[in-house]
């Protein structure tokens, strides 16, 4: 298992579109990720879940993998979330 934490940085946060982004990502990877935020983990692999997060500019989140391609999915989908824009 991998994690990193990070701060989300695209001022509008993970709404539909960007959240989008990173299910179909996080979809090419056969490793379980998860994002937590305030000690809630959620699948990033269903937007449903993601949003139910409520992620917003300015939040900490962990980004958490664990499977055969655990750390290319870490890298992959941390440097999605940090490229987001609106």
């Amino acid at each position: 298992m991998v994690e990193k934490e990070i701060i989300i940085t695209n001022s509008t946060g993970l709404h539909t579109r960007p959240a989008k982004q990173v299910v179909d990502a996080a979809k090419t990877f056969k490793s379980e990720i998860s994002l937590i935020k305030n000690d809630r983990k959620e699948s990033a692999k269903s937007l449903i879940k993601i949003m139910k997060l409520g992620i917003t500019s300015g939040n900490k989140i962990i980004v958490r993998c664990e499977g055969e391609d655990e750390e290319k999915a870490l890298t992959s989908l941390v440097s999605i979330i940090q490229l987001l824009s609106e």
